[in-house]
């Protein structure tokens, strides 16, 4: 979904940014003064504020608790979406203008708790990854209602209002260190590795790593601890197209962390993370990259919620 080609309704939008000042050098009132402290320390250090717009009204609503969001890597306009817990295996395909193009259900497919998906490239080939690794209870095990994960061929659009597919590839897991509630999911095509980020409190949220491997048709894996993080209760993951690019959100605020070429996950997530705002969001739940990566998009559950677009990129430094 490379937004710079969608119409330019929703491309426009102006920038805001904690540097904006004056043109002119009158001083700024007393009152004034204290509003900007006010604001600085809420906002704490190193928070940045970024472009944000409102695309559409999700107006599907069957889409009621949206806990996943991929853009297409086939369409240019459209997004995929899937409900969280307590719906059927299936996907929505959305168009830009908030519609339901079609709907694509998962053979052979349970949703236990479906909390997350992605979309990239392997090999120029469109592909997508759902993830249903919610645990609430962190009761599931590779004996018990297992975590697992659905790979698939991105469907090409049909131009008919359901399809069902199977899954190419299904991935059962665990986590080294026992059960855990996750909702976030990504992958990086780059260096080829599936991560998974945990919704725990802010001394226990980690990210976890395991292989991707688009070619074994069924895998049992242990998913390895890379960092912990700072996050309350993370609701969505993402990697940029470049592999370069990591973001994370909550219900009320975001994280991106940019590594270096040669550098691994590890040492970025150890290094450092630059904390983004979000837009008000009702509960803000699932983040994805723009297929060109220059863009966050950003749903929340409930019906009828919007579709939000965050430019985030002008305002990081080019290296890390």
């Amino acid at each position: 979904m490379a937004l710079v080609n969608w119409p330019q309704r929703f491309l426009t939008s102006s920038k805001v940014a904690m540097t904006d000042r004056p043109k002119n050098n009158r001083r700024v009132p007393f009152a004034g003064l204290i509003v900007l402290i006010a604001v600085a320390w809420l906002v704490g250090p190193g928070f940045v504020v970024h472009a944000q717009e409102q695309l559409a009204i999700v107006s599907d609503e069957r889409i009621n608790e949206c806990s996943g969001l991929a853009c297409s890597r086939v369409l240019t306009d459209a997004i995929w979406m899937h409900n969280d817990s307590g719906d059927k295996p299936r996907l929505f395909l959305v168009g830009a203008d908030g519609e339901t193009r079609n709907v694509v259900r998962l053979k052979d497919a349970k949703a236990v708790d479906w909390e997350d998906m992605c979309s990239f490239r392997v090999d120029d080939q469109p592909l997508l990854l759902i993830a249903d690794v919610g645990d609430n209870q962190a009761g599931r095990t590779s004996n018990k209602s297992p975590c697992t994960l659905y790979l698939l061929k991105e469907p090409a659009f049909s131009g008919t209002k359901e399809q069902s597919v199977q899954p190419d590839v299904r991935i059962h897991f665990e986590y080294d260190d026992g059960p855990h509630n996750c909702e976030g999911v990504a992958v990086d095509a780059v260096r080829r590795e599936i991560l998974l980020l945990t919704k725990e409190s802010p001394l226990t949220t980690a990210i976890y790593r395991m292989p991707l491997d688009v070619g074994q048709k069924e895998q049992q894996l242990v998913a390895h601890q890379v960092a912990r993080l700072p996050l309350a209760f993370a609701t969505g993951l993402d990697v940029s197209p470049d592999g370069r690019t990591l973001a994370a959100v909550t219900m009320w605020e975001g994280w991106v962390c940019r590594r270096e070429t040669d550098q691994s996950w590890d040492d970025a997530l150890h290094d450092s993370i630059t904390r983004i705002e979000m837009p008000q969001r009702r509960q803000g739940e699932a983040v994805c990259f723009s297929a060109d990566g220059k863009y966050l998009l950003l749903s929340s559950e409930k019906k009828k919620q919007p579709l939000w677009r965050l430019d985030w990129e002008s305002s990081l430094p080019s290296t890390r």
